[in-house]
């Protein structure tokens, strides 16, 4: 009898072990530095053929440079502002066009109050509902489309999000 209570409760804690560590960890996709690499040359390629001068920052998750460019021309705040788009399109994991949208029609302020950069440019980059990165575009024209351009270039339209 013991014995079968002793199993039991063996077997209990063996399928509590399981399910806790099933539950504990989630897989997510992370956006590789290729195609980081990737989404630059393509903004660049796509700018230099609509004569545009930008600069191009691509973000991980949590918003830690994985590559950037500044295009000749470009100056300080250009390359400034790219980076802050990315981050703040990581950090809120919606385009900055949408975060402008609300601060300047007297919505939600909070982007403003912790220092992010609600200005349009920069685009999370979404897989299976998941931030994997984000794309900022600095410059004075073609900033979302030059980001599109980039997140189209790495992944097939259905899975890249730009809301």
């Amino acid at each position: 009898m013991a014995f079968k209570l002793w199993t039991m409760v063996m077997l209990v804690l063996i399928q509590t072990s399981v399910a806790f560590a099933q539950s504990a960890f989630v897989e997510r996709k992370l956006l590789s530095t290729d195609a980081a690499r990737t989404i630059v040359d393509t903004c660049v390629a796509y700018a230099t053929e609509h004569d545009a001068t930008v600069a191009v920052a691509v973000v991980d998750i949590s918003g830690v440079l994985l590559d950037f460019h500044m295009m000749e021309g470009g100056g300080p705040t250009t390359s400034e502002t790219a980076i802050l788009k990315a981050k703040t399109a990581a950090h809120w994991r919606r385009p900055t066009t949408v975060l402008e949208e609300n601060v300047t029609g007297g919505g939600n302020q909070a982007p403003l109050w912790i220092n992010d950069f609600p200005k349009g440019g920069g685009l999370p980059i979404m897989v299976d509902g998941q931030l994997a990165g984000a794309v900022g575009v600095g410059g004075p024209q073609l900033q979302d489309e030059c980001a599109q351009a980039g997140i189209d270039a790495v992944l097939p339209q259905e899975a890249a999000s730009l809301q």
